[in-house]
């Protein structure tokens, strides 16, 4: 008896250890890709982080830049991590080629990632200064109409064309390495975005600024100013640019733009939400810029996990093995487990890092036990909603016949955004 009772025990001992076992290996392809870029993203997203505590004084300089921000950020995630998805999905059926002739997937993507950069950065201004106008402060004179656009669009062109070199190296590299772009694509394109967007936001904001100081010498009897004047430009060169893309011969590039600009508008209404929303806490941030630090890694990981687990759901779609059912299955809630194991480490990593570069730097920061945990909660309740939120949006998106690529990654990281925000911000609530 007492043997049939050890065994029974070693078995109920092993089971466990044989499921951790099989899970691990079932898994290990991402497991061992997407470390280095999550981790890369940790990394960028603090230089970014560092790199926004910096320009409070450009924030108050410029009432409602901070709106902008957000949504910049996400907007050169959603292109170029929904590019790279597309290369990726187009790699496993057998269509990449890694070359930028005319009519090849590469080509296409990269010529309508360009277009869709320049038209959604002018959207992005215009709903920035709407969101300005309609829930700012009275009393504040927010940026103008035409310096949104010039920022945005200005900041977009930077970041985007060289994001858009990132994404095609990654692409052939990984397509001659034989790499699985949907395991560590999306946080490299994430993290690079961070790590560009606020730079090329500062040299815009700092740009608009240089313009304002000399349109008083401006020759033309102040009918038109050098901001207005380049603004119009940009917003007749996207009007343009998506009219021949729209009427483009090649099947491709006109269903990615019709399929992309409604999407991303979407998105991009959602990433000023949550600019509006950090906007409203400007003050306390700035009081407390180690949370600003945060801020940039923190949503820069839930987006790169998101971006993961929609790229994998995608592919799983396209080539059959997940069914689009309104219950996950087996398959997927294993995938959700794999993003909450990732979660737990990078969110207590980036506490960490947020901690140590505050304190390196003299910047006022919450103890470390509380920057853990602020970052844990956060981005544990982030982490809930982008995995139902990643499934749900790209089993709707198949069934309505449209490509997963096109839309889950750039929806699931604007809603996430938001959530993200939310989310840090009760965080904050909670524990200080």
């Amino acid at each position: 008896m007492s043997m049939q009772s050890r065994d029974s025990g070693m078995n109920t001992l092993k089971t466990p250890l044989s499921r951790a076992f099989t899970f691990f290996h079932d898994f290990s392809d991402l497991f061992r890709q997407a470390p280095f870029s999550l981790l890369f993203c940790s990394f960028t997203g603090l230089l970014a982080g560092i790199g926004l505590s910096f320009m409070t004084g450009l924030l108050q300089a410029l009432p409602g830049l901070l709106i902008l921000i957000p949504p910049a950020i996400a907007m050169r995630g959603n292109i170029y991590s929904a590019l790279v998805s597309r290369l990726g999905t187009s790699m496993h059926l057998g269509l990449f080629a890694p070359n930028l002739s005319r009519g090849s997937v590469l080509y296409q993507n990269a010529y309508t990632s360009l277009i869709l950069t320049l038209v959604l950065s002018v959207i992005l201004g215009f709903l920035a200064k709407i969101a300005a106008h309609a829930f700012g402060a009275s009393q504040i004179a927010y940026i103008s109409l035409y310096g949104f656009v010039l920022i945005s669009v200005v900041a977009g062109l930077i970041s985007g064309i060289a994001l858009l070199g990132i994404a095609i190296f990654i692409s052939v590299l990984g397509y001659h390495r034989g790499w699985d772009l949907d395991n560590m694509s999306s946080p490299i394109i994430t993290s690079a975005g961070d790590m560009l967007t606020i730079p090329a936001l500062f040299v815009a904001a700092h740009f608009l600024l240089r313009l304002k100081a000399a349109s008083s010498q401006w020759n033309l009897g102040q009918l038109v100013t050098p901001v207005e004047l380049l603004s119009l430009l940009f917003v007749i060169a996207a009007i343009v640019w998506t009219l021949k893309g729209l009427r483009s011969n090649d099947a491709a590039i006109k269903r990615i733009l019709k399929e992309s600009i409604p999407m991303l508008s979407i998105c991009g209404l959602l990433g000023t939400i949550a600019g509006l929303t950090l906007n409203v806490q400007l003050e306390s941030l700035i009081a407390l810029p180690a949370i600003l630090i945060l801020y940039p890694p923190f949503l820069g990981e839930s987006n790169a996990l998101g971006g993961i687990l929609s790229a994998r759901l995608s592919s799983m779609l396209h080539i059959g093995i997940v069914e689009p059912k309104s219950l996950p299955d087996r398959l997927v809630f294993s995938n959700f487990l794999v993003i909450y194991c990732f979660a737990l480490f990078l969110f207590l990593f980036v506490g960490v890092l947020a901690y140590a570069a505050s304190i390196q730097l003299g910047i006022p920061s919450p103890h470390l036990l509380t920057m853990l945990m602020i970052s844990l909660i956060g981005g544990l309740l982030c982490t809930t909603f982008l995995n139902l939120a990643s499934y749900y949006i790209a089993i709707l998106s198949f069934r309505f016949g449209l490509d997963p690529d096109n839309d889950t990654i750039p929806l699931i990281t604007s809603v996430t955004d938001v959530v993200g925000v939310f989310s840090l911000l009760f965080a904050l609530s909670l524990l200080l």
